[in-house]
């Protein structure tokens, strides 16, 4: 039998997500190639120790005593060279490259968990935007029902009153045409919960089989004072996933400016090889013997082209470090305004409350008087409708203000790095 989820909270609908989302394991495996990456690069550091072997067929040595125009000599050697050796070599110095490399891998870690917290809170707030969402369809549902139910009353009313005579066919017609509208809307807003729910569905990962059905209730939360604006702007600067991510792509860029240095000074290495060969060339003409030999040292590299050949990297280096930091300024720029307009948002969203109560209020009235009369025959159908829809306007208005005003406070929270 498949598993149900017939009424799942928002905060389970997180931890379902936290633990199944595609996205979210995709990232889990950047970190760890990421993890794996900078391991490699530490490595880097160990000896490289190889093991050597050959086989030739040798010719006979023949020496010019005399120079190439004149007659040689020829020593007959044995016809078969072959060696077993086993070198290795370590890194002593490389002018930093080594050190700077493993700096940028430990980078290079960190900005994959900020892109994976970052990851994680765009979940989270594609969730909530979704279960808002649900929200309101579920609102609208329930308002278009009590709507039907009142178009019901009104049908009866109407057919009432044809019977008596007072009013025509066409009225209760009128009323009836007002009733299969609201139950189409209803059957679209079905759809969409159904849509929705299939959409949450995704972000959690779940099987096609599972049937799932969020649980609304509880979204919505006290808004608090909003703080002054510096205050926020603070608190997104410390969470802000982005601008850490810039802040450490640009310590990278320095990084790589130091690597640039790095090319033109001069590189030690120690290292050593021991093995066994044969013959033994050691001597001349060379003998057939085995014979065993090691060597231990220390060897030094100058790259004196890149002392001509290091600029124009340079040069680029340093244009790309610019760049970066201007990201840095970008970004904190990006931010700020973020953080303002999505705090002004609220405060319209919630400025927008009070004025909408009114029109209900007002549209309410309307309806009542407006429905006496026509149950007095003093208005029309057509006036009766007019005012139900205006009705249903402004209750289907309260209802979407208060749904964004909530959605406005959680964008808030998000740009604050709080989600």
């Amino acid at each position: 039998m498949a598993q149900t989820f017939q009424r799942l909270t928002l905060q389970d609908a997180i931890t379902l997500a936290l633990q199944h989302n595609k996205k979210l394991q995709i990232k889990s495996i950047e970190n760890k190639v990421t993890t794996i990456r900078a391991e490699d690069i530490r490595q880097d550091k160990l000896p490289e120790v190889a093991f050597n072997s050959n086989v030739q067929v040798l010719d006979n040595l023949h020496q010019y005593e005399q120079g190439l125009g004149h007659p040689s000599t020829m020593y007959e050697t044995p016809r078969f060279k072959y060696n077993f050796t086993i070198d290795a070599e370590i890194p002593l110095y490389t002018g930093g490259k080594l050190k700077y490399e493993e700096k940028k891998a430990h980078l290079d870690i960190e900005i994959q968990d900020l892109h994976y917290r970052k990851a994680e809170r765009d979940v989270k707030m594609q969730l909530i935007a979704a279960y808002l969402h649900g929200l309101h369809l579920q609102q609208q549902k329930k308002l278009i029902l009590e709507k039907m139910r009142e178009d019901s009353l009104v049908i009866a009313q109407s057919e009432k009153l044809r019977q008596n005579g007072v009013v025509t066919n066409n009225d209760v017609l009128r009323t009836k045409l007002q009733l299969s509208n609201h139950q189409m809307l209803y059957y679209d807003l079905e759809k969409d919960l159904t849509i929705l729910e299939h959409e949450v569905k995704i972000l959690l990962a779940l099987p096609e089989e599972v049937e799932m059905h969020i649980d609304t209730e509880g979204l919505f939360s006290d808004i608090p004072i909003v703080s002054v604006l510096e205050d926020l702007v603070a608190q997104a600067r410390n969470n802000s996933e982005s601008l850490h991510i810039a802040e450490k792509e640009a310590e990278q860029k320095e990084l790589d400016k130091k690597l640039v240095h790095a090319n033109v000074l001069p590189k030690v290495f120690a290292g050593g090889e021991y093995g066994y060969n044969y013959p033994n060339f050691m001597f001349f003409p060379p003998v057939e013997h085995l014979y065993r030999f090691g060597a231990v040292g220390i060897s030094l590299k100058m790259p004196l082209s890149n002392l001509y050949k290091n600029k124009t990297k340079v040069n680029m280096a340093n244009e790309q470090l610019k760049m970066a930091q201007l990201t840095v300024e970008e970004k904190e720029e990006q931010l700020r305004h973020e953080v303002f307009a999505a705090q002004k948002k609220l405060e319209e969203a919630i400025r927008k409350i009070g004025i909408a109560q009114q029109a209900i209020d007002q549209a309410k009235e309307n309806y009542r008087i407006v429905r006496l009369k026509y149950s007095n025959q003093l208005s029309l159908i057509t006036e009766l409708i007019d005012a139900d829809n205006a009705y249903l306007e402004a209750q289907s208005n309260l209802i979407s203000l208060k749904i964004n005003r909530q959605l406005k406070y959680y964008q808030l929270q998000y740009v604050l790095g709080r989600i």
